[in-house]
């Protein structure tokens, strides 16, 4: 198992980059199924758990709060606007632009570098594959 990047051209700096490649899709019925191959649970439990899960966490969103998964990580809503000189000038309906959900991966900072390390990343590789030149 291996992570995928090429390099990628940016276009305002005329750079190249390394960008990962996405390798394929998992979609929600395989997600369950290879879940219930994992425990217990049957392929409907797992589906129902999984449904409800995205039920009850935008209820919560809504209402503000973060919600915390351990060992995956929390989620919250952010939001666009614009900026203003003075609060007297903000107008929410002018400046608020919209709301997107917003994650932050579970992760542990290491007590002598203070780097944050990301567990469900423990263990990748890195496969680089050069992008073709075009001649």
């Amino acid at each position: 198992m291996s992570i995928i990047c090429t390099l990628e051209k940016k276009r305002t700096d005329n750079r190249y980059y390394a960008r990962t490649r996405k390798t394929g899709r998992v979609g929600f019925t395989q997600f369950a199924e290879e879940i219930s191959r994992n425990c217990s649970a049957k392929p409907s439990d797992v589906i129902l758990v999984l449904t409800e899960l995205c039920e009850v966490m935008r209820h919560h969103l809504l209402n503000g709060e973060e919600i915390i998964i351990p060992d995956l990580g929390s989620f919250h809503i952010g939001i666009q606007s614009d900026s203003v000189e003075t609060p007297s000038e903000f107008t929410p309906s002018k400046h608020i632009h919209a709301l997107h959900i917003k994650f932050r991966p579970h992760s542990r900072r290491d007590p002598t570098t203070w780097k944050l390390s990301h567990p469900m990343l423990d263990n990748a590789k890195i496969k680089f594959r050069p992008t073709p030149t075009h001649s």
